[in-house]
C-alpha cells in the first residue's frame, strides 16, 4: 500500500495529496497521516514550501470535510443511528463539555466518526471549520518534515504509539470525570437526605 501512495504521490504532485487527503475528510476510513507522511517523503518540503503546503492541504481537507457535515445535518435521523456506539456516546458527553476541541482531538486522531457527533451536538458550521483546520494543520505541518526525514515506517509507527496515547489520555479524562459526576450526585443526595431527615426531627 506505502509504495503504491508513494508512486501516486510521484505522478499527481500536490493534485494526489489533495486527493489523498480528501478521502479522510470525507469521513471514509482512510489514513490522512499518512499520506502526508509519504508526500514529505516524496518532495522533502521546507521553509515557506512546508507552510504554504502544510495551509493548503489544511484548507482543502476542511473544505471536502464540509461535505459529510452537510450531509449529516440535512439526514439528521440517519446521524442518530450512526452514534449509538459506546465510543460515539462517549465522544458525545467529550463535546457537550469542551465543544469544538472535541473536534480538533478528533481530526489529529484520525477519527472520521466526529463529524457525526458535531453534527448531533448542532456545532455550527463556522466553529466546524474552525476546529477541524486547526486540528488537521498541526498533523500536515509533522508529518510532512517528518517525511521528509526519511524514515517513513519509524515515523509512522511513532505516529500510531502516540495517537494511542492521546486517545488513553482522552479516554481517562472521560472515566475521571463520569466518576467525579457520580460521585458528586451521590454526596449531594446523602446531603439531601439527611437535611430531610434533620428536619423530620
Amino acid at each position: 500500500m506505502l509504495e503504491m501512495i508513494i508512486e501516486t504521490l510521484r505522478e499527481w504532485g500536490i493534485t494526489g495529496l489533495f486527493l489523498g487527503i480528501g478521502v479522510e475528510a470525507l469521513s471514509i476510513p482512510f489514513p490522512a497521516a499518512i499520506v502526508f507522511l509519504l508526500y514529505g517523503y516524496v518532495i522533502n518540503p521546507a521553509g515557506w514550501e512546508l507552510l504554504w503546503i502544510s495551509l493548503a492541504a489544511s484548507a482543502v481537507y476542511t473544505a471536502v470535510a464540509y461535505i459529510p457535515y452537510a450531509l449529516s445535518v440535512r439526514y439528521h435521523y440517519l446521524v442518530s443511528d450512526r452514534i449509538k456506539t459506546g465510543r460515539a456516546q462517549r465522544m458525545v458527553r467529550f463535546m457537550k463539555k469542551y465543544r469544538g476541541w472535541t473536534i480538533a482531538a478528533g481530526r489529529v486522531l484520525g477519527m472520521g466518526y466526529i463529524v457525526y457527533v458535531a453534527a448531533f451536538c448542532k456545532i455550527t458550521p463556522l466553529r466546524y471549520g474552525f476546529f477541524t483546520f486547526i486540528g488537521v494543520f498541526p498533523v500536515a505541518l509533522s508529518m510532512l518534515y517528518l517525511g521528509g526525514l526519511g524514515n517513513v515506517g519509524e515515523v509512522y509507527v511513532v505516529f500510531q504509539n502516540l495517537q494511542y496515547v492521546i486517545t488513553a489520555v482522552i479516554l481517562a479524562g472521560i472515566g475521571y470525570y463520569i466518576y467525579y459526576r457520580v460521585k458528586l450526585k451521590k454526596k449531594n443526595a446523602e446531603k439531601k437526605t439527611f437535611v430531610e431527615s434533620a428536619e423530620k426531627r
